[in-house]
């Protein structure tokens, strides 16, 4: 029941649409007809002898009205409902994203404020082993780390919105900057993968690495997220041309190909939102897009030959500020 609720205005709609079309046919029908009886009482009292022969447009011409004047007016009437539908539609599904984006984030938020609640409270044991108490710190702190980086990241999704803030741009060695980012999946999210690098031992380009830091960090929770665990993901770093490529492959699913369309989208998450497993707030990818948009770049997604995911995300080669 609750999947079909939101097809009722769909249909609602639909029905609205088909009764303003047979009303229009209905009405020009009228019209035609309303002629045709004109003419032939008129014939009918003539040959009475009772009226005299008055001039009337001919049936004909009130055809050619008709069909011209009604065809506009449905043309527009169906530009108007195709707009309406379209919004609808918009509507509908940002309604269905945003709900699926609050109970992903709700449960984002719920299992690191209940492991910190229970830490605090077993910490306040006076009795409590120094080695203990120094574990529970460390896994509290990972939990605010984890609360910090989602508070972070819709900050960042929400500014990135409208395209606000110019990134920075700097020389940056691209190559250092992807290995110090992997050396911290390794022992965060990636812990439970391989990573096979392909990267130079230098490479400066004039970017913003803030921005870079934030793609290839998303890129490879991404990964590490679908990709079943002990499995590898080859992180690669190369020019082409003017170009700078970054391309983060995994041994996962892969994407279906009726959501390849919609996963750059803000808040998209493919499946149902009440019965997936994965963590997520369907952000990431959507801040990938957008901030090499603002680097003048893009990002593309391709499917493994054998099974899996590959996402390249391309952006300027800059040698000077």
């Amino acid at each position: 029941m609750a999947r079909s609720a939101p097809r009722t205005p769909v249909l609602l709609f639909g029905l609205l649409a088909l009764y303003i079309l047979l009303q229009s046919a209905w009405w020009m029908w009228l019209l035609l007809r309303k002629d045709r009886d004109l003419l032939a009482l008129q014939q009918q009292l003539m040959a009475t002898g009772v009226a005299p022969l008055l001039p009337m447009r001919p049936p004909g011409h009130t055809l050619l009205m008709v069909l011209g004047e009604g065809l506009v007016f449905l043309l527009l009437v169906l530009l108007a409902l195709w707009i309406t539908f379209r919004t609808l539609r918009h509507e509908l599904s940002l309604a269905r994203q945003q709900r699926d984006f609050l109970m992903a984030a709700s449960h984002e938020l719920r299992t690191p404020i209940a492991a910190l609640k229970l830490h605090l409270q077993t910490m306040q044991r006076p009795n409590l082993d120094p080695g203990a108490r120094e574990q529970l710190t460390r896994i509290a702190r990972n939990d605010v780390e984890r609360l910090h980086a989602l508070a972070e990241q819709v900050l960042l999704a929400s500014r990135l919105e409208d395209h606000a803030a110019p990134p920075e741009l700097v020389r940056t060695d691209v190559a250092a900057l992807v290995r110090e980012v992997l050396a911290e999946a390794r022992y965060s999210y990636g812990r439970d993968h391989r990573f096979r690098t392909d990267i130079p031992e230098s490479l400066m380009v004039v970017t913003s690495e803030a921005s870079i830091r934030s793609i290839l960090g998303n890129l490879l929770e991404n990964a590490c997220k679908y990709a079943p665990k002990c499995t590898e993901v080859q992180v690669s770093l190369r020019t082409a041309g003017h170009a700078v490529q970054l391309l983060v492959q995994d041994k996962g699913p892969g994407v279906p190909v009726e959501d390849r369309h919609r996963i750059f989208s803000k808040f998209f998450r493919g499946g149902d939102e009440a019965t997936r497993r994965v963590k997520g707030t369907g952000l990431g990818l959507f801040i990938v897009r957008r901030l090499l948009e603002d680097l003048g770049g893009h990002v593309d997604y391709r499917p493994g030959g054998s099974g899996g995911s590959t996402f390249t995300a391309t952006f300027p080669y800059r040698e000077k500020p």
